[in-house]
């Protein structure tokens, strides 16, 4: 369970369309930050719930919910109620999956999202862990930890050293405060993960910086819901 302080206006609930800050609003935060996560065009989609989500999702818009974060459409915005029929007119298919039986270390609120764009494939799984608030917990199997509250970006990059000490001067000389910053990784020497959450926004400049180190194979900006 997630152990963070909430403060008032949390406790009360977000503004958002839908009776249910947990079953509506953070599954709609959690969705729209998995497809900026995923820049490209977006294919397909396959939505898993899981828990709680997995039985109620119906009732409570769950899936109206999924399908507007993923057309980018945050759970103020009215037009979530009409999602489903938004996707159709985009030519986009989403499948909803309720999983009963899901891993017990799953929270309550568990949403899974399959996003396929040609021959690439994102997985990202995410908890609404309550008042609207979201985590999401991995990245194609990587930890992330991503709350949405700040700017970040995610950087795959070969495991070498002065990787990470090389970023961290690009984001110095763009006058970007770290606020945290933590690295996953397959195997020493393998394949890595930096997820990187800064004060401020990031601006294209610096992605590009990062993308043009040696050891890095792919940068992703992941943007604030709160902004």
């Amino acid at each position: 369970m997630d152990d963070r302080k909430v403060g008032l206006f949390d406790m009360l609930g977000p503004v958002m369309i839908g009776p249910s800050s947990s079953h509506t609003a953070g599954v709609a935060r959690i969705a729209f930050l998995a497809r900026k996560i995923l820049p490209s065009h977006l294919d397909r989609a396959r939505v898993s719930f899981y828990g709680s989500l997995a039985r109620t999702y119906r009732g409570h818009g769950s899936d109206k919910a999924a399908i507007a974060g993923l057309l980018g459409i945050l759970p103020e915005d009215e037009r979530l109620a009409f999602a489903p029929e938004l996707a159709k007119r985009e030519g986009l298919e989403v499948e909803i999956v309720p999983v009963f039986d899901g891993p017990e270390r799953y929270h309550p609120n568990t949403v899974v999202l399959e996003l396929f764009s040609g021959d690439r494939r994102l997985r990202v799984r995410g908890a609404s862990v309550g008042g609207g608030e979201i985590l999401l917990q991995s990245v194609n199997g990587y930890e992330a930890l991503l709350d949405g509250r700040l700017d970040a970006f995610l950087v795959l990059h070969h495991d070498e050293p002065g990787v990470i000490a090389r970023i961290a001067t690009l984001l110095a000389a763009s006058g970007i405060n770290i606020a945290s910053l933590a690295s996953r990784r397959k195997d020493r020497g393998d394949e890595a993960l930096l997820v990187v959450e800064v004060d401020g926004a990031v601006d294209s400049g610096l992605i590009a910086g990062v993308s043009a180190l040696k050891a890095v194979r792919e940068v992703v900006h992941v943007p604030s819901i709160r902004s």
